[in-house]
């Protein structure tokens, strides 16, 4: 952020991008969007970067922070089901979100890396590198640094 607390115009365009590509498949109806990542990561405040791209598309977008003790049928019970009649996005950040409990509550997940060494050009196929993560990053939607956070940057963990 700018020491005026402004969201600079490359960050901005970064998620306007990234909700560009959620709202072609998901553009009505209740949505679920996870923010998750590496301790490390500051994905409560990709997730709300991520909420206010949505809300500068038009949408509807609440944010809520799922707490570490929370298991996912409480989650469910007390943040999804009140959630379901809303024409909206719930955009929710916290650890573990694209674990093997939370994994069929989301239409979207964004997976927040923090890595100062990584080349600009990484990805798995670059490196030859197998994943030692799996499947938090096999899974999430989009998987993005956020070493700085004025230039969040897309990584591409695919081998297609």
């Amino acid at each position: 952020m700018s020491e005026t607390g402004e969201v600079g115009t490359e960050t901005r365009g970064f998620f306007a991008e990234v909700a560009k590509e959620f709202l072609q498949h998901y553009a009505r109806g209740p949505r679920f969007v996870a923010v998750t990542g590496v301790p490390a990561a500051d994905s409560a405040r990709v997730a709300d970067r991520f909420a206010a791209a949505l809300r500068e598309a038009g949408q509807e977008a609440d944010r809520t922070t799922r707490h570490p003790d929370t298991p996912a049928d409480g989650f469910r019970e007390d943040v999804v089901a009140p959630f379901r009649p809303r024409d909206a996005v719930l955009v929710v950040d916290g650890p573990d979100l694209l674990g093997p409990d939370f994994r069929g509550f989301w239409n979207f997940s964004l997976r927040v890396e923090h890595d100062p060494e990584r080349s600009p050009d990484w990805s798995f196929v670059t490196t030859g590198q197998k994943d030692p993560l799996g499947a938090p990053r096999e899974v999430a939607s989009v998987l993005l640094d956020d070493t700085d956070p004025e230039r969040p940057r897309r990584l591409w963990a695919d081998s297609c």
